[in-house]
């Protein structure tokens, strides 16, 4: 759901009843509850279990508080997840060091016989796995590339951007150039964190890279707002922090007042991204620019404008077209395109973009309907065949342009009571419980998934069925998400509570299947969900909505922890997902746009179209990401719930129509 208005400081008192509600909310046991509270105490008291002691652990942990960690971890003794606090002991140690330049420096190296220690007793575990990364952290810090290496090769972990950073320190170069591993990690479109920034200063000083490079790094970071990046390599390119602040803080007096190419550059896209009309205004400013310098800036006014969907997008789109650019602009140039319809333009900016936004499902669709539209048909079946076999939103709409409407894959055989087994014994499957059982669930879900990771299709089958056994609803539908080849769809779309679901859905005339996609995608059937917007239960309704649901209703003296109750959720959100289909025209993308954003946004994104829309296009125009792929899933899962309810295949392009101009 929407979130509602800013409100102003809580007072400390209320702040902790805050929290002991979200900690029965979400399960905990109010002993951990308490224990919580306790954590923020000078004084540990005698009596506390050790899952108290546990939790006090943690959040002393949390909070770089060593003292406060070591007084509880000898009440917890022999806990099930006491190499945790083993782990939280270590980790202090590997903290990094800020000096007065905000630089980090690493460790004194004292803690590294214990680390190393802890790896080869853990081997094979998450904690262990964290361990290294921190480890490796401060390896880099300290310039210990030989151990960094070694650690390297052993690391079990996903891709970390700083890690990989330093592995391209550690290994130094064999050449002058630029090896391709660390031109993509240094020219993505990203921030730049620790390690990244060590390492383009170290090529800066080899001369394996010129300022001519950093100022494009300059630009990539200006694209995405990543203002720290810009702060730290501006010096590295001739720009005082002081020059920078200031066309950073007052872009448009700069653009005034200075001659210096890259400052009107910097203040150029900074204007564009508070005012891009005021950008476009002061275009004539930038007319000593060199031709690419000003395409640049020119890309950037027209991706803030489609940002804001302001009319001139297309015009300006056309001008930037040929811009060195990364594919983060391209792709708002492209919905530009697209919301007009204006396929040779569309089709031009598909072959600007970089091999990865070309491989991905979004821009081989609409690149095929461009073809298609352009009198390419075999170029566009073949760009639809890359994709129709993907259950995912793009995957199932270029299945459907090949003929094929949705239907669920053959079911996978249920898992037998050996596979069932082997999933009851799994020993990171366990941490995780016992971690959901304390109501530390964000920490359940990191045990969860690096326990799954290398799992098979058979035994995520076999995990996802044990997860939905033990009512770990979310965790059933992730898990069975992953299967490669065999599937069980009734798995990664389960359909509990129906008997208290459908009623409400007769009464207001919903389709089941769209109610179900949307609590899919919103909770996935965790009764105690909510989030960081007090957003609360299966449908995720805001406290204000619930209270203005609550008057229309005639309900007095409604309470918040009522949306915790099953029906009572239930009932307040199909009874707003009515009322925002009805007022928004009975179309199920705006209204599922309106349920994430708002009413009042897809009101203004649908007045701001030039004609008629296809849904597909409505959805991929939709400014905010979250939004964005929001409505895109709600409607993918509500056609697969519809096929499996029904039976029958399911088009997804007819469940998304169009969108009419319109207020």
């Amino acid at each position: 759901m929407f979130s509602g208005p800013s409100r102003p400081a809580v007072p400390a008192v209320i702040r902790f009843a805050c929290a002991l509600a979200l900690a029965l909310i979400l399960g905990a046991n109010p002993a951990i509850a308490e224990a919580s509270k306790r954590a923020r105490d000078d004084k540990l008291p005698d009596k506390l279990t050790v899952d108290q002691a546990f939790v006090i652990a943690r959040t002393a942990a949390l909070q770089s508080d060593a003292a406060k960690l070591e007084a509880a971890a000898r009440k917890i003794g022999k806990h099930p997840l006491a190499e945790y606090v083993d782990y939280w002991r270590l980790r202090l140690r590997l903290l990094p060091v800020r000096n007065r330049d905000g630089d980090s420096r690493g460790s004194d190296g004292s803690a590294d016989d214990a680390v190393k220690a802890f790896l080869s007793q853990h081997q094979g575990t998450l904690v262990a796995e964290l361990l290294r990364r921190d480890w490796m952290l401060d390896l880099g810090r300290r310039r210990q590339w030989p151990e960094f290496l070694d650690q390297y090769a052993s690391w079990g972990l996903s891709a970390d951007n700083r890690i990989e950073c330093f592995h391209q320190l550690a290994n130094g170069r064999s050449s002058n150039a630029l090896n391709p591993d660390a031109e993509a990690l240094l020219f993505a479109p990203r921030e730049l964190g620790e390690g990244c920034i060590e390492l383009i200063e170290t090529l800066v000083a080899e001369r394996v890279i010129s300022t001519g490079q950093i100022w494009q790094r300059v630009k990539i970071s200006l694209e995405i707002g990543a203002l720290g990046s810009v702060r730290r390599l501006a010096p590295r390119i001739g720009i005082t922090p002081g020059e920078l602040e200031a066309a950073l803080q007052r872009p448009a007096k700069i653009l005034a007042s200075t001659t210096n190419a890259r400052l009107l550059v910097i203040a150029a896209v900074q204007l564009a991204r508070q005012d891009p009309e005021r950008a476009e205004e002061r275009l004539d400013t930038l007319t000593k620019l060199p031709r690419s310098e000003r395409a640049f800036v020119i890309s950037q006014i027209a991706a803030q404008s489609m940002r804001r969907l302001l009319p001139q997008s297309l015009s300006l789109t056309h001008l930037a077209l040929g811009a060195n650019a990364s594919d983060e602009t391209w792709a708002w140039l492209a919905r530009a395109a697209l919301r007009a319809s204006d396929w040779p333009t569309l089709h031009a900016i598909y072959e600007s973009m970089g091999p990865q936004a070309r491989n991905e499902p979004a821009w081989i669709y609409w690149h095929a309907r461009a073809d298609r539209e352009l009198g390419r048909p075999q170029e566009a079946h073949e760009q639809l065949r890359r994709i129709a076999g993907q259950f995912n939103f793009y995957g199932m709409l270029a299945a459907e342009e090949l003929g094929s409407p949705f239907s669920p894959p053959p079911m996978a055989s249920k898992p037998n009571a050996q596979e069932l087994a082997w999933v009851e014994r799994h020993p990171g499957l366990s941490k995780a419980v016992r971690l959901y059982d304390l109501g530390l669930r964000a920490d359940g879900n990191r045990e969860w998934n690096f326990a799954i990771r290398t799992m098979n299709d058979r035994q995520l089958l076999a995990t996802a069925d044990w997860a939905c056994r033990r009512e770990l609803l979310d965790r059933c539908v992730n898990t069975a998400d992953r299967t490669q080849n065999e599937h069980d769809f009734a798995l990664r779309y389960i359909t509990p509570f129906r008997d208290r679901l459908t009623p409400f859905a007769e009464q207001h005339e919903l389709d089941p299947a769209w109610i179900y996609g949307l609590i899919r995608q919103e909770s996935r059937f965790m009764l105690a969900a909510r989030s960081s917007a007090r957003a609360q239960g299966l449908m995720q309704i805001i406290p204000p909505t619930a209270k203005w649901i609550a008057g229309k209703l005639g309900i007095r003296d409604f309470r918040v922890e009522q949306l915790n109750d099953l029906d009572t959720n239930l009932r307040f959100g199909t009874y707003y997902l009515k009322t925002v289909h009805d007022g928004l025209d009975g179309s199920p993308v705006l209204a599922s746009a309106g349920y994430n954003a708002g009413p009042g946004r897809p009101r203004r994104w649908r007045g701001t179209l030039p004609g008629s829309l296809e849904g597909a296009a409505f959805a991929e125009i939709i400014p905010f990401q979250e939004t964005r792929d929001y409505v895109q899933n709600v409607i993918a899962n509500a056609t697969v719930y519809a096929a499996l309810l029904s039976g029958r295949p399911q088009s997804l392009k007819d469940r998304l129509g169009r969108v009419e101009p319109g207020q």
